[in-house]
């Protein structure tokens, strides 16, 4: 009876120190946040200036060796987040198909003009793209949270020769995966370059939106100011038309002069109508933009712009490589995929598996204890596949990252076209064209009164007048349209989908599976 009591203090002392035994098992690093700082993104400027190093260049890849030496690209500095937990929202109310689901409703004050600040201000707030884009921040977040923790212990009651009475063990033990190789902190690697890629996604998603809210506000400004000007020129040709018609009926002039200014005053009423439509259209589209629901369309405050200049090109397209929120994470794809081709590498070391039992031998009337470690033999299966698959992404994404760079470099080609052929012409039409022409409809009109000219040499001048300024307001959208992408860094597309990566939690299973 003795020996049964010692025996079973022997079992208790074993599991009382059992998780101590364990506790000297390697861990999953924990990485401590990367030190992040917002880049300055200039978005009233058209020269951008540099606000992080340039990225450095990277030539094509020839083998496994130099990708392994030649990794020179960094993504900078990640923008930090204004809340660095966010969080998510779920603002839509779907009804019982789950099909339908309501905008959000955004409520202004009635008159007073809509300024640009306002609608950008509503567009970063409801913007579906940019929850989207907060969301996988999110999701990558989370995943990176699981992929870095280790295996779960399993303890469990073993019991033998129990079919030969006095002679049966019974215990119980305690078993835990040890993970080789730094798997679970390589695994924290990839999903932290994961995570910085989707930040500066957000980045990049937050300039498209930004630009494109300016390109259509430019577009419905335009079109507001047309309005007015047809507004304006519609009231001149009707007075001109009942003037007409007097002197047609007092025998002055010949009816050819009355239907030419009623064919002319149709025209302008049709500009006029068009003009509306535009209004209607363009504000319809930005009001989708912008993410809400019903907002009454109403007049727009004009922008003031400052003079164009002539800008160095060559110099803004290097500006804006360093400053393109694009062109990073372009190259934090490239840092994750040599994240996963390290990680790759290191899955052929075998996880060990520990397993200490302690327990009671009948037959021998004492404690006993038991220690098992295990693992694979890596004959067979090396992972050669996986690390096949991960250097092939490595490559396309350094050969992304030139493609962006092509990229960017084709869309700074036509914006600089637009840029410089809308400068030429806003400067040419209110320098020359415009005070030309008003002072010409000056001289007309009075040449007109005291009898010095016909009323069909007023008529071209006076449309000549309203032409121009209509040349002179599309010039000067162009104009504003073209400084809007260079301030947001040549991106647009403010509801397409932003980028993401479909990583899940396969690096744990991966990592605890052993294969």
């Amino acid at each position: 009876m003795r020996k049964q009591i010692a025996s079973r203090m022997v079992l208790a002392g074993a599991l009382v120190t059992l998780p101590g035994c364990l506790s000297s098992r390697p861990k999953a690093i924990e990485i401590e946040p990367i030190a992040q700082k917002r880049s300055a993104i200039p978005l009233d400027q058209s020269s951008p200036t540099v606000a992080k190093k340039s990225p450095t260049e990277s030539s094509p890849l020839d083998s496994e060796s130099d990708a392994r030496e030649r990794i020179t690209l960094t993504a900078g500095e990640v923008p930090v987040l204004e809340d660095d937990r966010l969080k998510l929202e779920v603002p839509l109310e779907l009804d019982d198909d789950g099909l339908d689901a309501a905008d959000p409703v955004y409520c202004r004050p009635s008159g007073g003009l809509i300024s640009l600040a306002e609608l950008e201000t509503i567009a970063l707030g409801n913007n579906p793209t940019l929850k989207q884009a907060e969301s996988s921040i999110v999701r990558a977040r989370g995943i990176r949270s699981q992929v870095r923790r280790p295996a779960n212990p399993t303890v469990g009651y073993f019991a033998s020769q129990l079919a030969d009475e006095g002679t049966d063990q019974h215990g119980v033990f305690w078993e835990q995966q040890i993970v080789r190789g730094n798997k679970l902190a390589l695994n924290d690697q990839v999903l932290s370059q994961t995570t910085d890629y989707q930040i500066w996604e957000l980045e990049a998603q937050r300039l498209r939106v930004l630009t494109d809210v300016r390109i259509l506000y430019f577009e419905a400004v335009a079109a507001q100011q047309r309005q007015e000007a047809t507004d304006e020129f519609v009231a001149v040709m009707s007075q001109a038309a009942d003037i007409s018609k007097q002197r047609v009926d007092a025998l002055e002039d010949s009816r050819i002069d009355l239907l030419q200014t009623r064919i002319q005053l149709n025209e302008v009423e049709l500009l006029q109508r068009q003009a509306g439509i535009a209004f209607v259209g363009a504000w319809e589209e930005l009001v989708a933009l912008v993410g809400v629901q019903c907002l009454e369309p109403g007049p727009l405050a004009p922008v003031q712009t400052a003079d164009a200049v002539c800008v160095d090109w060559c110099h803004l397209y290097d500006s804006i490589q360093a400053n393109s929120p694009e062109l990073a994470a372009g190259i934090q794809k490239v840092s994750r995929a040599r994240a996963l081709l390290s990680r790759q590498e290191v899955q052929a070391i075998p996880n060990l598996t520990l397993e200490l039992g302690a327990g009671y031998d009948n037959a021998t009337d004492s404690g006993l204890i038991n220690l098992q470690v295990g693992g694979p033999l890596p004959i067979y299966n090396r992972n050669q596949g996986n690390v096949t698959a991960a250097y092939a992404e490595f490559c396309r994404a350094t050969h992304e990252v030139a493609r962006i760079r092509a990229d960017i470099r084709a869309r700074l080609a036509r914006v600089s076209q637009k840029y410089d052929s809308a400068r030429v012409t806003v400067a040419k039409y209110e320098g020359e064209i415009l005070p030309q022409a008003a002072e010409a409809l000056e001289l007309a009109n009075s040449a007109y009164e005291l009898g010095e000219t016909d009323f069909l040499q007023l008529l071209v001048i006076r449309r000549t007048y309203f032409e121009a300024k209509l040349q002179a307001i599309a010039a000067r959208k162009e104009l504003a349209q073209a400084q809007a992408q260079l301030d947001g860094l040549l991106l647009t597309g403010a509801l397409t989908a932003p980028g993401t990566v479909d990583d899940g939690d396969e690096l744990r299973g991966q990592t605890l599976s052993g294969e």
